[in-house]
């Protein structure tokens, strides 16, 4: 079974984020193929979640529970390589 939306996009935000908390999450939506309202709706998503928190100018923090989520979803993919 794949993954949804929202968790494709915390998967990638995770990713984009690195080291650091901090993601654009329209540069993330796009890519993934997303369009601007498929990536708002799920960043808002991960945000009610308390996964990420929504800031100002596009910009997103990742939360430790969003990180830690992204990590066991990346590990149930099959055929996807760890970034580390």
């Amino acid at each position: 079974m794949g993954l949804s939306a929202a968790q494709q996009f915390l998967v990638e935000a995770t990713r984009t984020a690195g080291r650091s908390d901090y993601f654009r999450w329209q540069s993330v939506g796009a890519a993934i193929g997303f369009s601007t309202a498929q990536s708002d709706t799920a960043v808002r998503s991960l945000g009610d979640r308390k996964l990420v928190i929504l800031l100002l100018e596009g910009n997103a923090r990742l939360l430790d529970a969003g990180r830690q989520l992204a990590a066991r979803l990346e590990a149930k993919t099959p055929g996807r390589a760890s970034h580390t």
